[in-house]
């Protein structure tokens, strides 16, 4: 998923560190300004199915439209509908509504019919006895780093810099209820065949510090990449080595 390289590159460009020049863009006065909106308690926790959780995906839809990152469906369609139906049969306990994951595509100059998918739930606790469950962490963080890296990879697309694989971006629904979005999309509904899929990079709850790291708060766990793939763990600590150790 690396930014490729033009075939015009100037030398100037040549001696410049692409990931690190688009991943410059991604900053923690943006980051706030979103999740300060996506948690808000204009959002009411973003319960599934709620008038929340509708506010959070038209945020999504309108983030993306701005940014000029296109829908894999079409138009401006950016919403795969979840029914109430599929969900209720689906969940333990609880009557649900009508939902819908958010999802986003930029398309690959190299491999564009290899899918890497960036996702994190869209979805909180919404209101429980009178009280907002504002999700800021769990998942708004990882909502709104999508958001930015999103607007990171499209900056690189528009320089000619574009990631050689496809990315979709997918934001699911109703993780808290079972992680019934991702079901949804894996074995109801997959947008692109899930052969084609390289690997799903899943953001959540990346806001919060442990006593461990609060001399130096950069950082993230990173829990799997080694579970089903030896080369993404060898990816991702080489990537990590040059980019984060001192």
């Amino acid at each position: 998923m690396a930014c490729g390289s033009s075939k015009t590159t100037s030398s100037e460009d040549a001696n410049v560190d692409q990931a690190a020049k688009y991943a410059a863009s991604i900053t923690a006065k943006d980051l706030g300004e979103h999740l300060f909106i996506y948690a808000s308690d204009a959002f009411e926790g973003r319960d599934t199915g709620e008038p929340g959780q509708k506010m959070a995906v038209a945020y999504l839809k309108d983030f993306y439209i701005s940014e000029g990152i296109v829908s894999p469906l079409g138009g401006d369609d950016y919403f795969q509908e979840v029914p109430a139906e599929w969900i209720n049969k689906n969940v333990r306990r609880g009557t649900f509504k009508d939902s819908e994951n958010v999802v986003a595509f930029i398309k690959g100059t190299e491999k564009p019919k290899e899918i890497v998918v960036i996702s994190a739930h869209l979805d909180h606790e919404g209101i429980k006895d009178g009280e907002i469950y504002n999700g800021a962490d769990d998942d708004g963080s990882g909502t709104v780093a999508m958001l930015e890296i999103a607007q990171a990879f499209k900056m690189a697309v528009k320089a000619g810099k574009g990631p050689k694989r496809s990315i979709l971006f997918l934001h699911v629904t109703g993780e808290e209820k079972g992680l019934l979005g991702s079901k949804y999309y894996t074995d109801v509904d997959p947008i692109f065949p899930l052969a084609n899929t390289v690997c799903d990079l899943n953001i959540d709850m990346v806001g919060r510090i442990d006593d461990r790291h609060k001399a130096d708060p950069n950082y993230v766990y990173l829990i799997g990449s080694d579970k089903l793939s030896t080369e993404l763990h060898d990816v991702s600590e080489a990537v990590n080595k040059k980019y984060t150790e001192h």
